[in-house]
């Protein structure tokens, strides 16, 4: 079976021990982010000053920033890429969250996490989002009602 096939299952443990990596991987996602699209702005506004030339070919400046364009699209590619290659689930680059399948009292849940968090503290249904997140509550705690 293909590795990029095989479902990674996570402790918390194990999760937490990604979330240095996946701090870094997420902040230059989300640098990367930005910066693509201060450059798709300022290629569209090239493009109207100066239109392709009789055969279609961009103008030589328009040119180099397309170049940059694709170099900061391949860079952010890359980083997407190692995060799933992490076993775990890249959910939103701009809120920075991302889920790990997890064995959670007898089923299996995601675990969730969100940039700038010290730990994964929370968990949701799978097929669930953010908002029905819960906190992680170990064995032989109990949640207190209130």
């Amino acid at each position: 079976m293909d590795e990029m096939n095989q479902l990674k299952v996570f402790t918390v443990e194990e999760a937490n021990r990604l979330l240095p990596r996946l701090t870094e991987l997420l902040s230059e996602l989300q640098a990367h982010q930005s910066e693509i699209s201060v450059k798709e702005v300022e290629i569209d506004t090239l493009e109207i000053l100066h239109p392709s030339n009789e055969d279609g070919k961009p103008a030589p400046h328009v040119a180099r920033e397309m170049q940059q364009y694709n170099e900061q699209v391949d860079r952010f590619y890359d980083c997407v890429d190692e995060v799933h290659q992490t076993g775990c689930f890249l959910k939103d680059i701009e809120a920075g969250l991302v889920d790990f399948y997890s064995m959670y009292q007898g089923r299996v849940v995601y675990l969730c996490w969100k940039l700038g968090e010290p730990e994964v503290g929370y968990w949701h249904e799978v097929g669930r989002g953010y908002t029905y997140r819960q906190p992680i509550v170990q064995e032989g705690e109990r949640e207190s009602s209130g």
